[in-house]
C-alpha cells in the first residue's frame, strides 16, 4: 500500500466501543478494503513491512499522551507458527514513529479462538490469559493491536496492566469492524 492508497483510507467514524478497563481506544480505519488486505497480509502472509504502514495509519489519528507503548501478546503456539507477533510489530513501529519506548509488559498463557463469539463469551474466554512480565510504575500505557471487535482482549490487557502498576491505559488499533 503506497502513500496515495493510505491517503484514500477513510478514518474510523464508527461508534465508540464499550471497553471496560480501558481509558480509551483510538481506531484508525474500518476493517475493509485495503486496510483489511493490509492486516491479513501482516497476519497470514508474513508481510512484516505491513506493520510500518499500519502504524502510519494509526499516526493519522489523534493519539492521547502516554509514556510507553506495548502490545497485545500472542499465544506461544501462534508465535511459533508465524515467527512474530503482528500486534508487537505494529506497536514497535508506532513507538519508533512517535519517539517513545516500546516495552514488552504482558505475556499470554494460551490461545483463545474468539471468532463468532459474543462479547460476554469473549470476556469469559480471555479472563486470566494474560500476565505481567514487568511492572509499570504509574506510567501511562498505549496498547497496540491490529483489529478490535468487541474490545474484550484489550480490556483484559488493560486490567492486567493496571494490576502491574500502570496509570492510564489506552489502546491504538489499525481497524475495527
Amino acid at each position: 500500500m503506497c502513500r496515495v492508497c493510505i491517503s484514500k483510507v477513510s478514518p474510523w467514524s464508527g461508534q465508540n466501543l464499550i471497553l471496560g478497563d480501558l481509558d480509551g481506544v483510538v481506531i484508525a480505519a474500518k476493517y475493509e478494503g485495503v486496510v483489511k488486505s493490509l492486516v491479513l497480509r501482516l497476519k497470514f502472509e508474513r508481510s512484516r513491512s505491513a506493520a510500518k504502514l499500519a502504524a502510519r495509519l494509526i499516526m493519522r489519528t489523534e493519539l492521547p499522551e502516554f509514556d510507553v507503548v506495548t502490545s497485545v501478546p500472542v499465544a506461544p503456539a501462534r508465535y511459533r507458527e508465524r515467527g512474530y507477533n503482528q500486534a508487537e510489530l505494529i506497536a514497535r513501529a508506532l513507538a519508533r514513529q512517535i519517539g517513545l519506548p516500546y516495552r514488552s509488559v504482558l505475556a499470554r498463557t494460551t490461545a483463545t479462538h474468539q471468532m463468532h463469539s459474543s462479547r460476554s463469551e469473549r470476556l469469559a474466554q480471555i479472563r486470566g490469559v494474560f500476565y505481567p512480565i514487568r511492572r509499570l510504575n504509574g506510567e501511562r500505557g498505549l496498547v497496540g493491536d491490529d483489529v478490535v471487535t468487541t474490545g474484550a482482549t484489550l480490556s483484559e490487557c488493560a486490567r492486567v496492566l493496571r494490576d502491574a502498576g500502570a496509570g492510564e491505559i489506552r489502546a491504538a488499533v489499525v481497524a475495527s469492524q
